[in-house]
């Protein structure tokens, strides 16, 4: 089995709920890659920027592809794998598109041999819990919003704080706990609002109320701060934006800066990379959750096949499915009773939805063989 294409396909997906995007930004650009084998069997990826990204992003990593395609052909999966992980350049575009090479490589790995991903990467389980999100919004509608997240099966739900009034955020997450009461676990995502003096003050204020961890307090380069923050309150502190690379988790682990560390795939630089996170945060003690960064389907099979891949996942950030028109596949990934199956057909184990890539897509695409 020998690699004979590389092709590619830029698309803009609306999101079903524009709202949701605060008005900024109506599409979703993405880039999917395929590589086909002189068998006949076609291995899928996704290399979308985080975000809404636009078309001058995926261009961009459409035209890096472009150089890195020929040093594929002629090569089997399993080489593949490793040349293009080295090859792609260690930069912000370059780790979108590692994930992408890497995710179609052993997409064509798994289906030659007859293996989900996940059971490659040595996972353990078929099914992935998901956390209900819910936004910014007035206590009432923040309880309205994951009372029905539960009721829908949900077992774990995260509210977006980080007011300027201490007060708002406690209200928030009293009406949320009253809603859904105690047995479902409450996290909640500050997104770097405050200083640690202030994210030390507000969340003191909720310690009653059984956070299973906040996210991101302060600023994501202020490691120290965020150590300070977690050495003063009993909640765990998790770490997101502070949160992309390996480099980055080691630097986390070296500061004391958390107890969690939220991994997205496209961020970290690949498969590898995000299996090498999670890892090392197993080995000093640290929880990883992986979630997405808006991919479409695509990108969101790859995700769960890594989420299970340290044993038993925890519930994880991967509802892109529900935000965006149509997240590109046959049989969408959205969660049904608040989980996600992980595919267990060889491969990614999805089925792209070529109807739909041709109706979204955009003036960037390519082929090499």
């Amino acid at each position: 089995m020998e690699i004979v294409k590389v092709e590619w396909r830029g698309v803009k997906v609306p999101y079903g709920h524009p709202e949701d995007t605060g008005g900024k930004q109506l599409v979703r650009y993405a880039l999917l890659l395929w590589m086909q084998t002189d068998d006949g069997i076609m291995g899928v990826g996704e290399a979308s920027p985080p975000g809404s990204a636009s078309e001058e992003r995926i261009a961009e990593i459409g035209a890096m592809l472009h150089d890195l395609a020929p040093t594929t052909i002629g090569l089997t999966p399993t080489m593949a794998f490793d040349v293009v992980s080295a090859l792609t350049p260690h930069t912000a575009e370059g780790d979108v598109l590692r994930f992408g090479l890497e995710t179609a490589t052993l997409d064509l790995i798994g289906q030659q041999r007859l293996r989900p991903i996940e059971d490659l990467l040595n996972g353990v389980i078929d099914w992935v819990p998901i956390c209900a999100d819910v936004s910014f919004v007035e206590p009432d509608e923040a309880a309205r919003q994951a009372k029905q997240a539960v009721d829908d099966g949900f077992i774990c739900v995260k509210l977006s704080i980080g007011s300027r009034f201490a007060e708002h955020d406690v209200a928030v997450v009293r009406a949320v706990r009253e809603a859904i009461g105690y047995d479902i676990a409450l996290r909640a995502d500050a997104d770097e609002a405050w200083s640690p003096d202030r994210a030390i003050t507000t969340l003191k204020l909720l310690e009653p109320y059984n956070l299973e961890f906040v996210e991101q307090p302060v600023m994501n380069l202020d490691l120290k701060g965020m150590a300070e923050v977690r050495r003063s309150v009993s909640m765990p502190i998790a770490a997101d934006e502070s949160q992309r690379t390996l480099a980055d988790a080691e630097s986390i682990i070296e500061a004391g800066a958390a107890d969690v560390l939220i991994v997205k795939p496209t961020l970290a630089g690949g498969v590898r990379a995000t299996q090498a996170i999670m890892a090392l945060a197993a080995q000093n003690g640290l929880r990883s959750v992986i979630a997405s960064s808006m991919e479409t389907g695509v990108g969101t099979a790859a995700a769960l096949h890594l989420a299970s891949c340290l044993g038993e996942a925890e519930a994880s950030g991967l509802t892109s499915g529900r935000w965006l028109e149509s997240d590109l596949l046959v049989h969408p990934l959205v969660p049904v009773r608040g989980h996600i199956t992980v595919p267990q057909t060889p491969g990614l184990g999805i089925e792209v939805d070529r109807d739909a890539v041709d109706r979204y897509t955009t003036g960037v695409m390519g082929v090499v063989r």
